[in-house]
């Protein structure tokens, strides 16, 4: 039986895990105790490599260099006297000692991270640590104003941004690998979402297709989305969240974009179309007096981006206090 054990010592806390063996048949049980002191920042390097499955992954996402992170795991695994990585190449996976472990592991971070956040916010002061999960999308093009009057405000809360997919960010918010989320979802998606996940509309966004000021297009009547998408389309890269919404829409009704350059930078996008080397489509925020928004009666496509988290965990005082930012 594996029990943690906290041990508060003045500031500083201390993590055990205790093995204990006992036998049904004798009484009183025998107890035998082993303890294996073990460093947080350890079991915090063991749940990124866990994660990533790399090492010099792992390294940058920590700050560290890989030999720290290389030493780290080390401490770990002399500590408990079992290799926890098997090394196959560039890619590491997790042996048995491993897998068992891990859990444990992301249980006592998220304690920590608990007992850090009801110390500091002791006197109802907002301190501590906010981990948020969200797309590189969301972060660049609707995040900078939250966050800046966010650290205006509370500008002792040490902030964790975590870019990933859309399909990562659920997934990570349901694990617990971050508090809250910040999520584009198409309308209807929602139903896809776990029951155990806390979902609300933060910001809701039209789609609109984008032309040059002076595109020829524009002269040309009744503009159609099939005829659209016979002329040259400047557009994000496939698998980007807005990529996916149109392409799906698009093949919904037997039709494929016409792709002339893929390129994230939005900046760029609207320079490429604003002199009339294609169309594109946007966010309608995106769209700038350098183009034209067309519209097309058969295209009506929105998106939401969702403020995500567990129902069943109470949440810190600085991840209550950024929902009230929103």
């Amino acid at each position: 039986i594996y029990y943690i054990v906290y041990q508060q010592l003045k500031y500083n806390i201390r993590i055990f895990i205790v093995q204990i063996d006992q036998s049904e048949y004798k009484i009183p049980v025998s107890i035998q105790i082993q303890a294996s002191q073990m460093d947080i920042e350890n079991l915090e390097t063991f749940i990124e490599v866990a994660e990533t499955r790399s090492f010099s992954q792992s390294a940058k996402t920590l700050s560290l260099t890989q030999p720290a992170v290389s030493k780290r795991i080390a401490s770990l695994e002399s500590a408990l006297s079992t290799r926890l990585f098997d090394r196959v190449g560039r890619t590491v996976h997790l042996t048995e000692a491993g897998r068992i472990l891990l859990p444990s592991a992301k249980q006592i971070q998220s304690e920590l991270a608990r007992i850090e956040d009801v110390i500091c916010n002791i006197g109802n002061s907002v301190n501590g640590r906010l981990t948020i999960g969200t797309t590189e999308f969301t972060a660049t093009r609707q995040l900078p104003d939250v966050l800046r009057n966010y650290r205006a405000k509370y500008p002792d809360v040490s902030m964790d941004l975590k870019f990933q997919t859309a399909e990562d960010v659920l997934a990570g918010v349901e694990q617990q690998h971050f508090e809250l989320a910040l999520c584009p979802l198409t309308h209807g998606s929602t139903r896809k979402i776990s029951s155990r996940l806390n979902c609300s509309e933060v910001w809701s966004n039209d789609m609109r297709f984008a032309v040059a000021n002076n595109d020829p297009l524009l002269s040309s009547g009744d503009l159609s989305l099939d005829k659209l998408v016979q002329s040259p389309a400047i557009l994000p890269p496939q698998k980007t969240f807005i990529r996916n919404i149109l392409d799906s829409e698009l093949a919904s009704q037997n039709l494929e974009a016409n792709v002339l350059l893929e390129t994230n930078d939005y900046t760029t996008i609207r320079s490429m179309v604003s002199v009339g080397l294609g169309w594109t489509c946007l966010p309608e925020f995106q769209i700038d007096d350098t183009l034209t928004a067309l519209d097309i009666d058969t295209f009506n496509l929105q998106y939401t981006v969702a403020l995500i988290y567990r129902k069943d965990l109470s949440l810190s005082r600085a991840a209550q206090v950024f929902i009230e930012t929103l």
